[in-house]
C-alpha cells in the first residue's frame, strides 16, 4: 500500500516517500501534535496480515524503544491508525555510509571516528541484549558533523517469524524475506552475513561483530570484504574465502589491523566476543603503525591483581610453607593439607548464601558476593586472589547473585535485574546474555555454552556466552512431580552436566547427568545439593552437612567405593529449601578446595527504636532465630529456630511476662508466620511431607496443627491474614508463571483463586487495615519494586518504589500498614532504612513520595513492626559473634578421609 502526501496516519501527517525495501515503505511525516518531522516505517504486509506476529513485534518494539544511544536512531513509537501499522522512528538527515563509500574509500582520518562510534552504539545494545542481525553501510547514516546513526536497530529479529533457533536463517534476514525485488539490495545484505548466519545456525552478537568487521574492510577499500555475481557465490564466498587483505591501506595502524581479523574469524569461537575490545582497540593512538611489537595489555584490574596474589603468595610460602598439588599416584589422605581462611575486607559482609563465592578454575582468583547478615538488600560482586591481601569490588554488579566462572578464569557470570549477564575480572560494563527472572545457578564450558536455570521453577537452559536466544535443554518431569531443575555443573568433557531436580524428599535431591548432545538425562544419585567435579577423578558433595568425597569416572559418569568425609563443614544456605541445592564449594584445577565457613551465631531477639537502638532485650533460649512475626495485640510473637540444614521448630515468645515455649517442632523446615487479626491462629508453611504446605494451628491450644492447603507445588507461603479473618493471602511458586499471589478463604469452601498471576515474580503481599489494598513485591521491571493493589479483585495499582527494595532472596514481609492505614513502611533496597509513605486510603488510594521514617540497625536479620510503627521487634546476632570467612584447602585430596 503506498501512502501520497497530504494522507493522515492518526496524529502523522505524511509528507513524502523517503524509500521503499525489504523493511517496508519509509514516508517522512510530521507529527502533529509535537510539531517535528519523523520517518514512519509501514511494515510489510507478511508481518501486518499475521495477528501472532504483530504482536510479537509490539513486545520486540518496546525492548528497541528502551535503547537510549546518540549514534542509534531513536524509536519512538508505533502506531495503528486506520488498519496501517508503522513504526514511528528519528528522522536522520544526511547520506547513508552506502553513498559514502560508492564515492571511493574514505580516509583513515574519517573511517576510524565512524567505526568507533559504530562500535559505541553496538556496545550499548549488546549489553542490552540486542542484536542489530542487519548491520550493513545502508543502514548507517553519516550526518554532516560527522555523527552517525545506525538505523533499523534489532528489528531483523523484531519482523522475523517466530522459529526459534532458526531465526538465525539467512532466509529471516528482513531484507531477503520481505519480497524485496532489487538484487543489489539482497546482495547488500548477504555480504554482511556472518558464516553461522548463513548456514542457519543461532545468532549472537558475535554475527553483528563480523558485519562490523565487514563494513569497517568496506570504508578502508571501498570494496565489499565479501562479493559475487548472485547471492548464492556471495555467501559462498562468506563461507569459504577470506577477504582480500593485500586491499587495505600500506600504513594501516596495528591495532586496526588486529580488529579487522578478528572480526572477520570465520569461527566464531575465535572471533571477537565483545565488541568493545574493538572499540578499546580503536581507541589507539591514530599515529601507531604496523610493527611487530605486541598489543599492549589492557586487563589492568586482573594484571594488578594476579601480581598481588604473587607477591602475596612469597608472603604466604615464607608463613605457612609452599602448597603443592600432590603427584599423579599419591595416596588419597597422604601429605600435608593446608588450610587458610580470608575475612571479608573492611566494613563487607559475605553473603551467606555459599553459592555466591566461588574460586577461579585457575585457582588464582576468588570472587565472592557481600551483603547483610540476612542475606537481604543489594548485594555486589568483590574479587580478590586468593593470596593477596586486598579486594577489588567489581562495578556494575549491584544485586548480583550465584556468580560462575568461565573455564578461562577472565570472566565471571552472575544474575542481576532479571537477568544472565557476564563481566570481565577487569571490570567494565557487564554484558547482558538473556533474560533470566529469578536464576538458580549456571555453568559454562571451553566452547564459550553456559548452562543455567533462568527461574526458580522449570527446567535448564542453554545460550551462548556471547549472547542469543536461550534454548530449552531439560525438561521437567511431571510423572514424578518435579518442579525445577537447578545448579548446573558442567563435568571435565563440557558436554555433560550435573543438576538437581526439586522437589527435596527426605532432605535430598535427585541428581542426574544431562549432555548438550541431547537424550535421556542419566540418573546418578540422591544426595543434600549438587556435586561438584575435581580432579583427579571425585564428586565433593554434602552429607549431613559435611563435605565428602567420593570417586567418580567422568567417561563412564559412574560413582564407586564410598563417601570419605574431608573434615570440613561449610555454610549452610539460611534460606530454607529454596538453596539448599546449591553447591557447597569450588575446587580449581591447581587442587584447592574453596567454600564459605558459618560461623557459630546465636541470635536474640530485641526491641529497637527508629533510630535503631536497643530499648528492651527479650529472654530467649541461646539458639540460631532466623523470623519473627508479632501478634496483632502485641504481646507475644513467634519465631522460627533453626535445628539443622532441614529442621526448624516455632517458638511462642510472651512479651509481657518473658519466658518462651516451643510452638511447632514437627519434622521437616516449619516458618513463615502469619497471626489471625484476633490472635488466636497462626497460619505458616512447613515441608515436612516434601512441598511445603501451610498449616493452621490454635496458639492457645495443645491439639495437633491442621493442614489447611496443599499441592504438588514445592515452594509456598503465608504473606497475610485478610483483616476479617476469613481468609489468608498466599504465594506460590509455579513452572509457567514464576511467584504468583492467590487467596484462600477458610472454612467450607477452601478453593483457592489467583489474586495476581503474570510472568513477572509476585509475592510478599501484605493488606491494607481496611482490606481494600494490598502492597507486593514484583518483579515486572526487572528488579523488585513495591506495589499496591486493589483488594480483593486486583484493579487499580500504584507503583510505590522506583529504587529496589530488600527481600527478594527472603521470606519475610518487607512492608507494613500503620494501624490507621494512613502510613505504609517498606524497607529499602539495602536494608539499613525504613521509608514511610504517607496514604489517602479509599477508592482512589493515593500515596506521597517516600521519607526516611527510620534507621535498621547493623547487622539486622529480620524485624517486624508494631502496628503504630514506633517499635520494631528485630533479631540479631549474638554480640562478639564471629565474622563469616572464606576458607581455603590445599591440595584438598590430602584431607580425604581425615575428620
Amino acid at each position: 500500500m503506498s501512502l501520497s502526501a497530504g494522507t493522515r496516519l492518526g496524529t502523522y501527517e505524511i509528507l513524502g516517500l523517503l524509500g521503499a525495501g525489504g523493511m517496508g515503505q519509509v514516508y517522512r511525516a510530521r507529527d502533529t501534535k509535537l510539531h517535528r518531522d519523523v520517518a514512519l516505517k509501514v511494515l510489510p504486509e507478511v508481518v501486518a496480515d499475521d495477528d501472532e506476529r504483530l504482536a510479537r513485534f509490539h513486545r520486540e518494539a518496546q525492548v528497541l524503544a528502551s535503547l537510549n544511544h546518540p549514534n542509534i536512531a531513536h524509536l519512538y513509537g508505533f502506531d495503528d491508525a486506520g488498519g496501517t501499522h508503522a513504526l514511528v522512528m528519528e528522522l536522520v538527515p544526511g547520506p547513508t555510509l552506502a553513498d559514502r563509500i560508492a564515492e571511493g574509500a574514505l580516509p583513515l582520518r574519517d573511517a576510524l571516528p565512524i567505526a568507533r562510534q559504530i562500535a559505541d552504539a553496538l556496545e550499548t545494545a549488546h549489553d542490552h541484549g540486542i542484536i542489530h542481525r542487519d548491520l550493513k553501510p545502508a543502514n548507517i547514516k553519516v550526518k554532516d558533523d560527522g555523527s552517525v546513526k545506525i538505523l533499523d536497530f534489532g528489528l531483523a529479529k523484531a519482523l522475523a517469524a517466530d522459529t526459534g533457533a532458526g531465526s538465525a536463517d539467512p532466509s529471516n534476514s528482513p531484507t531477503l524475506t520481505a519480497r524485496a525485488t532489487q538484487m543489489g539490495m539482497i546482495l547488500g545484505t548477504a555480504a554482511y552475513m556472518a558464516p553461522e548466519q548463513a548456514r542457519g545456525r543461532p545468532v549472537d552478537r558475535r554475527a553483528d561483530i563480523w558485519a562490523f568487521g565487514c563494513v569497517l574492510y568496506e570504508m578502508l577499500t571501498g570494496r565489499r570484504a565479501f562479493a559475487g555475481d548472485d547471492v548464492t557465490d556471495t555467501l559462498a564466498t562468506v563461507l569459504k574465502d577470506p577477504p582480500d587483505w593485500r586491499g587495505l591501506p600500506s600504513d594501516l595502524p596495528a591495532a586496526v589491523q588486529r580488529v579487522l581479523r578478528r572480526c572477520l574469524e570465520k569461527d566464531p569461537r575465535k572471533r571477537l566476543s565483545a565488541i568493545g575490545d574493538a572499540r578499546l582497540e580503536l581507541d589507539e593512538p591514530d599515529d601507531v603503525r604496523v610493527a611487530a611489537a605486541p598489543a599492549a595489555p589492557r586487563r589492568k584490574i586482573f594484571g594488578a591483581l594476579v601480581a598481588a596474589a604473587a607477591a602475596g603468595a612469597i608472603v604466604t610460602a615464607v608463613a605457612i610453607g609452599v602448597w603443592r598439588v600432590p603427584a599423579p599416584g599419591t595416596p588419597a589422605g597422604s601429605g600435608t593439607v593446608m588450610r587458610t581462611s580470608m575475612l571479608a575486607p573492611g566494613s563487607v559482609v559475605f553473603s551467606p548464601d555459599p553459592a555466591d563465592s566461588a574460586i577461579s578454575p585457575d585457582g588464582k582468583l576468588v570472587v565472592f558476593g557481600s551483603g547483610s547478615v540476612s542475606g537481604t538488600g543489594d548485594s555486589q560482586l568483590w574479587i580478590r586472589p586468593v593470596n593477596a591481601l586486598t579486594a577489588q569490588r567489581l562495578e556494575n554488579t549491584t544485586g548480583a547473585f550465584l556468580p560462575f566462572w568461565s573455564p578461562d578464569s577472565h570472566r565471571i557470570g552472575f544474575f542481576a535485574d532479571g537477568k544472565l549477564k557476564t563481566i570481565g575480572v577487569d571490570g567494565g560494563r557487564p554484558a547482558v546474555i538473556c533474560d533470566a527472572p529469578t536464576g538458580r545457578g549456571g555453568t559454562w564450558n571451553a566452547r564459550g555454552d553456559i548452562v543455567f536455570a533462568p527461574a526458580a521453577a522449570g527446567g535448564l537452559f542453554r545460550v551462548s556466552a556471547n549472547g542469543g536466544d536461550p534454548a530449552p535443554l531439560t525438561t521437567i518431569d511431571a510423572a514424578a512431580k518435579e518442579t525445577g531443575h537447578r545448579f548446573p555443573q558442567f563435568l571435565p568433557d563440557g558436554d555433560h552436566f550435573l543438576f538437581a531436580a526439586l522437589p527435596v524428599r527426605a532432605g535430598k535431591f535427585n541428581i542426574s547427568i544431562g549432555s548438550l548432545s541431547g537424550g535421556a538425562r542419566e540418573p546418578l544419585a540422591q544426595m543434600e545439593n549438587v556435586p561438584v567435579f575435581a580432579e583427579p577423578g571425585y564428586l565433593l558433595f554434602l552429607r549431613k552437612g559435611v563435605l565428602v568425597a567420593q570417586q567418580f569416572d567422568p567417561r563412564t559418569r559412574k560413582l564407586s567405593g564410598e563417601p570419605a568425609p574431608l573434615g570440613d563443614v561449610p555454610a549452610s544456605p539460611t534460606s530454607g529449601a529454596n538453596y539448599t541445592a546449591a553447591h557447597a564449594a569450588s575446587v580449581s584445577a591447581d587442587g584447592t578446595l574453596a567454600y564459605l565457613t558459618e560461623p557459630s551465631i546465636n541470635t536474640r531477639l530485641v526491641w529497637t527504636d527508629r533510630n535503631g537502638s536497643d530499648v528492651g532485650a527479650v529472654p530467649l533460649p541461646p539458639g540460631r532465630y532466623l523470623q519473627v512475626a508479632l501478634s496483632p495485640d502485641e504481646r507475644r510473637a513467634t519465631v522460627v529456630r533453626l535445628n539443622s540444614r532441614t529442621e526448624s521448630s516455632i517458638w511462642l515468645v510472651d512479651l509481657i511476662q518473658g519466658g518462651a515455649t516451643p510452638l511447632v517442632q514437627s519434622a521437616g523446615l516449619n516458618d513463615s508466620v502469619v497471626w489471625s487479626p484476633d490472635g488466636a491462629l497462626i497460619v505458616f508453611a512447613s515441608d515436612r511431607d516434601g512441598p511445603q504446605d501451610l498449616f493452621l494451628k490454635d496458639v492457645n491450644s495443645s491439639a495437633p496443627e491442621q493442614r489447611t492447603y496443599s499441592s504438588p507445588v514445592l515452594f509456598k507461603g503465608a504473606t497475610a491474614w485478610s483483616p476479617d479473618g476469613k481468609g489468608i493471602v498466599y504465594y506460590e511458586l509455579t513452572a509457567e508463571t514464576n511467584f504468583d499471589l492467590f487467596t484462600l478463604p477458610l472454612g467450607n469452601d477452601q478453593k483457592s483463586s489467583p489474586f495476581l498471576r503474570t510472568t513477572a515474580a509476585e509475592l510478599l503481599g501484605t493488606v491494607s487495615p481496611d482490606g481494600r489494598w494490598m502492597a507486593y513485591l514484583s518483579d515486572e521491571t526487572g528488579r523488585f519494586e513495591v506495589y499496591v493493589q486493589s483488594f480483593p479483585v486486583a484493579g487499580r495499582k500504584v507503583q510505590v518504589t522506583t529504587s529496589g527494595t530488600a527481600g527478594a532472596r527472603s521470606s519475610q514481609p518487607v512492608t507494613w500498614w500503620r494501624r490507621d492505614g494512613r502510613q505504609l513502611a517498606v524497607l529499602n533496597a539495602d536494608s539499613t532504612r525504613i521509608l514511610g509513605l504517607d496514604v489517602e486510603p479509599g477508592a482512589d488510594f493515593r500515596i506521597g513520595s517516600p521519607k526516611v521514617l527510620a534507621t535498621v540497625r547493623p547487622q539486622m536479620i529480620t524485624l517486624t513492626w508494631t502496628a503504630d510503627l514506633q517499635r520494631a521487634l528485630t533479631i540479631v546476632p549474638e554480640s562478639g559473634a564471629a565474622a563469616w570467612s572464606l576458607t581455603f584447602v590445599r591440595p584438598w585430596t590430602a584431607a580425604i578421609g581425615r575428620r
